[in-house]
């Protein structure tokens, strides 16, 4: 072929503005050719995006497949559809269900679908929000309600895994819990918790900021740090620490400390990620009879629900969602403010 011809398709080739993850701390802007709906797929005009706290995770350890744009907190417009797609129009406000399940594994004929052993997620594993548009098939698209803001429609997962957490867990109206870590997900931990009638709720978080966020949403008792005896005696029971913790940090050492805080028999519940192995004290977990329990991402009846809950304003995001930057200031006003642990911000969106 012609040097002539091949300049010509390539200028056919249509660009859009995307953040390429490259691995540890590298996110650079690049422009990446804009996808093409095909058959039960639609190209969605991104609004916002929202930096996920496992985003931030990859981006410090490089725990994601590199060469990909992250971002599967979506929310924004259909601006094409393929062949055939009869549902959706130009125009319809959508927020992205980003996971991707095979439909036939063993978990997920169990209704684990979040446990799916072929799981892709659009943002993880396929290019995500961080860009202009995003591809996504029909199957994954929700429309929202007009009684939603925009900015709102990033946070239904964010709502999602606390869901899926008090149901995995059994927890039951009267129990007691405790919060480690109000960032984005311990945030709306602490609303759904009181959404299930928990007889108190404590909140534990070192940044000034957070806290304060927190208690608009009137927590029993908001430590600022770890207070064994004041987290005990909050409990309102003949009982000695809580029913339930929830350790939404990804600080390694609290999950240490989560022993010293929940009673014998209770469960603490793990949310917050990290990459690295972490040293137990098995005796604690024997004598006094306790279950630690792993949740992972959310089923789509918890998405749903969740925006559910925030379109009758049972949730409040407002607090939560601090900050929109632009796409080319993803690193330093997104990842690296995010990161920072004396961070005036909670939920950062990205506008593309």
């Amino acid at each position: 072929m012609k040097k002539f011809e091949k300049a010509n398709i390539k200028k056919l080739v249509s660009k859009m503005k995307g953040a390429k993850y490259e691995g540890k701390k590298k996110i650079t802007i690049v422009d990446i050719p804009k996808p093409t709906p095909q058959k039960d797929e639609v190209l969605v005009k991104v609004k916002y995006a929202g930096i996920c706290g496992s985003d931030l995770e990859a981006y410090k350890t490089g725990l994601y497949p590199a060469h990909i744009v992250l971002g599967h907190e979506i929310t924004g417009y259909v601006a094409e559809v393929g062949p055939e797609v009869k549902k959706w129009k130009e125009g319809d406000r959508v927020a992205v269900f980003p996971t991707i399940n095979c439909g036939k594994c063993f978990y997920c004929r169990q209704g684990l679908e979040n446990l799916c052993v072929f799981e892709d997620t659009i943002g993880i594993g396929q290019n995500g929000g961080f860009a202009e548009y995003v591809l996504v098939s029909t199957s994954n698209l929700i429309a929202i309600p007009d009684s939603i803001p925009e900015k709102h429609g990033t946070v239904f997962d964010q709502i999602g895994t606390p869901l899926l957490a008090l149901r995995e867990t059994k927890f039951v109206a009267g129990n007691s819990a405790v919060v480690l870590g109000m960032g984005t997900m311990g945030q709306f931990m602490l609303q759904c918790l009181k959404i299930a009638g928990a007889r108190t709720i404590v909140v534990v978080e070192k940044n000034p900021y957070r806290l304060e966020v927190a208690k608009k949403f009137n927590p029993d008792l908001a430590l600022d740090k770890l207070s064994l005896a004041r987290i005990k005696r909050a409990n309102k029971r003949d009982v000695s620490g809580a029913d339930f913790v929830f350790e939404c940090s990804g600080v390694p050492v609290l999950v240490n400390a989560a022993l010293d805080v929940v009673r014998k028999g209770g469960t603490i519940v793990q949310v917050g990620l990290w990459d690295k192995p972490l040293e137990i004290n098995l005796l604690k977990y024997v004598m006094n009879q306790n279950r630690i329990q792993g949740v992972y991402g959310y089923l789509r009846e918890d998405f749903e629900f969740a925006m559910d809950l925030v379109a009758n304003k049972f949730i409040d995001p407002d607090p939560i969602v601090t900050k929109i930057v632009p796409l080319d200031d993803i690193v330093e006003e997104g990842f690296l403010r995010a990161i920072d642990p004396e961070t005036k911000d909670i939920k950062i969106l990205v506008e593309p």
